[in-house]
């Protein structure tokens, strides 16, 4: 009898816990609303990617010929290069330099501090943008050669040749170069640049393809997107678009996404290229996505940013810059970090955003108010996960708490002695707290 009762309360425990409402963990990540946190202005347009270094920096180039490292958390620029051509695509990050292309043909080396190092000039147009490994840096030109140059000297290392422009970058998987081209097929390289396999696609290859795990998804020019497996070189799904890409694919772990011509964001279903959602942007966008938690950040060109559920493609957040955006959104916590461009002041501006936080206090009576009376202040909170008030009284230097933190949002004064008085709330959560007051004076009883 005394088993079965210990079993029966047992189990009537586990219920419990079972049914129990979950409590949500706090948000983190980029939580709407958001407000400024700073500017960096710098010269020029950017080239569309702030490359995301370690410690907090960030690098970019501008259409003047500008070469900028900036750190993200001191918002300010760390150091700054100038080059007397502009330069026409983003750094790429090496494991101890970065790589830039200018108008001029040049591919020029700094290392991350900002020493220059050596400038390569390439004879032929170079049509792509540069991409690196471990030992090489990579740039295609419209005559179909894709040049492997060494990261140590800029010396040309080897090249192969297409029968098409190259003006996707390169993507790597294991010890295997991926190589997109205008001739419409996908060649598969040795780090010696010899082939190992192609495979062709029936249009031409113009965007960056993407590497996840064992896969690859790669574009095409007739609004194709293709999945194949890189293990047996099989394809394993295709879709049709409504446009052709225009910034390399992203992908999460049950989706791939694409942004295409025809300014639709497209989430599909990675097993078998399901279209799970699809979202129209404000306009195109070349900008790569920025992902944070169960979010994707999306940047077109104009003033809006968006923050999408990732399952559903439902917009959960927005905000409106002050001018048009010019790069993708980067997540640097605390901060959403993203460039924009001041017409009026000709100038570009890295922007820093964070969580709106925010108190407010308010009476139902307005003051002055005779004493006797009865006042109820409620507060309201932005920016908070699950807050607790704590209300207090303050009359010159002499501070009491009137009610304890908890969750309830309002509390009533029943004013008894004339006097002036600040009436204030103390909101709090698990990671900050934030105090508001407003005065409130209380006079003389009326007979």
């Amino acid at each position: 009898m005394r088993k079965a009762l210990v079993f029966f309360l047992a189990l009537l425990l586990f219920s419990c816990s079972l049914f129990r409402p979950r409590v949500q963990p706090y948000p983190n990540g980029v939580v709407f609303p958001l407000e400024e946190a700073g500017q960096v202005p710098y010269e020029g347009r950017l080239n569309r990617t702030l490359a995301k270094g370690e410690g907090g920096r960030f690098y970019f180039s501008t259409d003047r010929g500008h070469l900028y490292c900036l750190d993200s958390a001191a918002q300010q620029i760390s150091w700054h290069q100038a080059n007397p051509s502009p330069f026409v695509c983003p750094p790429a990050l090496g494991p101890e330099q970065l790589f830039v292309l200018d108008q001029d043909n040049i591919v020029s080396c700094f290392d991350k501090q900002g020493k220059p190092g050596w400038k390569t000039k390439v004879p032929d147009k170079i049509s792509s943008p540069i991409s690196v490994d471990r030992e090489r840096v990579y740039v295609g030109t419209e005559a179909g050669d894709l040049l492997a140059l060494s990261q140590a000297t800029g010396e040309p290392v080897w090249h192969f040749r297409t029968k098409g422009a190259i003006a996707a970058a390169v993507a790597f998987y294991g010890d295997t170069i991926i190589l997109g081209s205008a001739d419409e097929s996908v060649y598969l390289l040795s780090p010696n640049g010899v082939r190992r396999g192609a495979f062709n696609l029936g249009s031409p290859v113009l965007v960056t393809p993407l590497v996840d795990g064992h896969r690859l998804y790669v574009g095409t020019e007739d609004f194709g997107f293709y999945c194949y497996d890189l293990r047996s070189l099989k394809r394993k799904w295709k879709i049709k678009a409504a446009g052709r890409l225009l910034a390399s694919p992203s992908a999460d772990e049950k989706r791939v996404y694409l942004q295409a011509s025809n300014s639709v964001l497209y989430a599909l279903d990675k097993s078998g290229g399901d279209i799970l959602w699809w979202w129209i942007a404000p306009s195109r966008s070349s900008y790569d996505l920025g992902f944070d938690g169960q979010r994707v950040l999306a940047a077109s060109r104009s003033p809006l940013l968006f923050s999408l559920d990732r399952k559903s493609g439902k917009v959960v957040g927005k905000y409106e810059a002050k001018s048009e955006i010019r790069s993708n959104p980067v997540w640097a916590e605390p901060n959403l970090v993203f460039a924009t461009f001041d017409t009026p002041a000709d100038r570009g501006i890295i922007n820093f955003l964070r969580k709106e936080v925010k108190v407010e206090i308010s009476p139902s009576l307005s003051s002055p108010r005779p004493a006797g009376t009865e006042v109820s202040f409620t507060a309201s909170a932005t920016g908070f996960y699950l807050p607790r008030y704590e209300f207090y009284l303050r009359r010159g230097e002499e501070r009491s708490v009137v009610q304890k933190a908890s969750e309830k949002n309002s509390w009533v004064w029943f004013t008894e002695t004339e006097g002036t008085y600040a009436v204030g709330v103390r909101v709090s959560d698990e990671r900050q707290a934030k105090e508001a007051e407003i005065p409130f004076e209380v006079s003389k009883k009326e007979k």
